[in-house]
This record gives C-alpha cells, structure tokens and sequence, in this order.
C-alpha cells in the first residue's frame, strides 16, 4: 500500500507536466493508489467520469511507469462503491405560499457574481461597439427575450466583460427580484466537477437552472473540457442551457471567438449558439479611443494633457485595457515622483511595449522557421505530443529562444509560446539540447547551422 503511494505520487507529478491544470485537479487528485499486484498498480476513484477521464491518459501512464521502475507495468482503475444511506419514511408537508417563497430564495444564487462598477452608463460606445451596447439595451428594457442567446465576442480587452455585466446590473436596478448571476466558463466547469465528486449536483442544477439572467464569460475555455461525451461538463451545461431556453429565461454569452471557431463544440451546441444573436465588438477607433481615454482620465482624476491624450490613441490601437494601464502607469509615476506627465514620458514608455512586441514576433518567427525546417506543423510543436520528431523539434526551439540576447526571453515566457508548458520543462529540453550537441559533432553543427540560418544579418 505505501509502495503503491509512492508510486501513484510520483506518476502524477510527471503526468501533471502534460494535462492542463483544471483537468489534473478535477480528475487525477481524486484518484488513490490501492495495492501493486503482479506488475498492476490499482486506482481507486469514486465516480465513472473522474474514471473515464483519467483512462483518457493510461497509456502515457503506463509508458511514464515503464521509464521509472524499468519494468512494464499496467494500470487498472475501480470506482468504489458509494454506500447507500437508509432514509427515514418522512410524513408528508403540503408546501404553504410561504414555503414556495423559502424554496425559491434557497435556489437563488449567494451572490451575483458581478462588479458594480460596471453600468451601461459608464461603457464607451463606439461605432466598434455600437450593435453590441443596441443589443444589450434591447434586452434591459424588454421584459421578455428578444435576443436569445445574446452572443458577443471579439479579442481580449475591449470592453466585453463590461457590457455584460453592465447588463446584468441594470437588470437588478429594475427588479432586485431576478435571479441574475454571472460566471467565467471555466468557474462553471470548476464548480460542476466539485459537487459531482461531492455528490450535490441536484444544488448545482437547482441554482443554474431557476435563474432569470444566466451572464456566461469566457465560452473559449469550453474548448479544454468539452468533447469528453456524456456525464461531462459539456452534457451538463447542454441540458441548462435547454431548460433555461424553453423557460424563456435570458442567456448571455461572450468569448474571445465566434461559435464557429471555438472547438470541441458540438453541432448541437454550435446550433443553439448561433440561434439567438451573435455579434462582434471589433477593436476601437481613433475618436473612440480618445473618448475612453478621457473617461479613464476622469474617473481615475489624472491630470494630463489632450495632445498627450491624443499621442496616446494614435499610437495604441490594441485595446481598452492597454490604454488604461498605461494611463494608470503614468498616473502612478506621476504621483510616486511629484512631477507632471510629459510627452517624452509617453514615448519613453511605449517604446518599451513597442520593443516586447517585437520579441514577441520574433520569437513566433523563431518556431515557425524550426517548424518548416522539420517538416511539422507549429501547432504539434505547441502541443503535447511526444513523438520524438517532435519532441526532438519543440527543444531545439526552446534551446535557440534562450540562447539569442536579442529576444532577451524569460524560461517562463518560452513555455508560454510552446502551450504554456512549465519552466522546469524548458530547462530540462535546453538542458538535453546541450548535452547532445556535446557528445554528438553532427548534431552540434545542425543546431548551429540552424540558428545562423535563423538569426542571419
């Protein structure tokens, strides 16, 4: 038994390096080591999903197990059997209006979800965003769904996440009686797979599936957990979605994409999607961006300039959260140094992002010239895969971004661009790139030959 949870501790520090965080959590934490029998290491868990999503990896676990005890092992996993509780017959209570009342209030949500700040009142509207803010308005001052779902999506940072709640705030102010709640997609799959393991999803359902207003962030992060076929996240918010949508009740959804680009999404879901209204809140404008740039100004009472305003929106044209951190940043040395804000500052300052942004470019230029070199895809290189072409491609690339002073990059920032694989992994690839070219001449002249090709004048 404790040989068996050596073992089982040490498998799943080496397998955490290649699933993603929410799945290791949800499923590989709920798991215990039971014996070691005839080369066999049994698992135990207590439900069929976390059993299936764990099996979704036993042959890379069986393979891990082979290198670190030098022996082929296999890897059996049981569910245990949930004890069944005796239930006392109950004398039967014929709910009064009040009850009913008790019961509704039980349903509703602790808390909202949503950030006050955030009203329709104080949302810049541009022409990259006027459709979007027409939409929401029309859903606040319609008692009834006009809109259903309601579907907004567009890159990071302009305002998305705002508009929502904007919505949901409003909603409130006209009837602190709806049931409204907003959540990031990720916070719903999170909270699904706790009260599966703990055995309360009827609580889950009764909150999620009696709201009035369901305000879902980030769709995107749909894409790690769906796909995974029935008793699954995706399944579960299938069937909320359903009940919500034929009780008539609002759903609104944003994401970095359009349904269509999302993956893991199946038909019937990409269908409901699309079913409502989708739109796109496209990257501000130049007077657009002046307006929110003097609104942030405003509200954050900075004293600065409208041709430092007007530097500002000429140069940025990114989004809404990089204006304001650099307005904050300004404001913020301003204050720490008592002196005013200046237009060499502003350049001074954006002459950095400018530079980052260039490594940036440069270090995916990087990846992609290795990728063509190979013969494989950029995309195998960011992925898991452990094929040794690949394998064998992904560290010569790490090794070449660490080793070029001009992309000046951190461990940290080069997992990043391979999949936001950690740093313990980029030191372990540089370090056997290292090695290699040591003990092999042919291998040290290609990686040579490889990055003069990459860095030539």
């Amino acid at each position: 038994m404790v040989e068996a949870e050596k073992l089982w501790e040490k498998l799943k520090k080496l397998i955490r390096k290649s699933v993603e965080e929410v799945i290791f959590e949800t499923f590989f934490q709920n798991v215990k080591a039971v014996n070691i029998v005839e080369n066999t290491l049994f698992l135990s868990c207590n439900s069929k999903v976390i059993k299936k999503n764990v099996e979704n990896y036993k042959a890379e676990m069986e393979e891990i197990l082979e290198l670190v005890t030098d022996e082929k092992m296999e890897i059996k996993i049981d569910v245990k059997k949930q004890k069944k509780e005796i239930k006392q017959p109950e004398m039967k209570i014929f709910p009064t209006k009040e009850m009913e009342k008790t019961k509704i209030q039980k349903e509703k949500p602790k808390n909202t979800g949503l950030n006050p700040k955030h009203r329709l009142d104080n949302f810049v509207v541009g022409e990259n965003s006027r459709l979007a803010y027409n939409a929401c308005l029309a859903v606040v001052n319609n008692p009834k769904p006009v809109y259903n779902p309601l579907f907004i999506f567009g890159s990071s940072g302009l305002g998305k996440t705002h508009l929502m709640q904007a919505v949901g705030n409003e909603i409130l102010r006209k009837d602190p009686e709806k049931r409204v709640y907003y959540s990031t997609s990720e916070e719903f799959a999170n909270e699904f797979f706790k009260v599966l393991n703990s055995g309360r999803i009827q609580n889950f359902r009764d909150i999620f599936r009696n709201l009035d207003v369901l305000l879902l962030d980030d769709i995107q992060f749909f894409e790690k957990v769906f796909g995974r076929g029935e008793g699954t996240v995706e399944e579960e918010f299938f069937h909320t979605f359903n009940k919500l949508q034929e009780l008539g009740k609002q759903i609104i959804m944003i994401s970095d994409k359009s349904p269509k680009e999302i993956k893991n999404l199946s038909k019937r879901l990409e269908s409901r999607f699309l079913s409502g209204l989708t739109v796109e809140i496209q990257r501000p404008g130049f007077e657009t961006r002046m307006m929110i740039l003097k609104n942030i100004a405003k509200n954050q009472d900075i004293e600065i300039g409208d041709d430092i305003l007007e530097y500002i929106s000429d140069a940025v044209v990114s989004n809404v959260r990089e204006l304001e951190g650099i307005l904050t940043n300004l404001n913020a040395r301003a204050k720490l140094l008592n002196e005013p804000i200046t237009i060499e500052q502003v350049q001074e300052m954006l002459s950095h992002n400018i530079k980052r942004e260039r490594s940036k470019i440069t270090a995916q230029k990087v990846i992609e010239m290795i990728s063509s070199h190979y013969g494989i895809s950029v995309a195998d290189m960011k992925s898991k895969k452990r094929q040794k072409k690949i394998v064998k491609s992904r560290q010569i690339a790490m090794f070449i971004l660490k080793n070029n002073a001009e992309l000046d990059l951190s461990l940290t920032a080069i997992g990043g661009l391979f999949g936001g694989k950690d740093h313990s992994t980029v030191i372990s690839s540089i370090r056997k790139v290292e090695k290699s070219k040591k003990e092999d001449i042919v291998f040290k002249k290609e990686v040579e030959d490889l990055n003069r090709k990459i860095f030539k004048m």
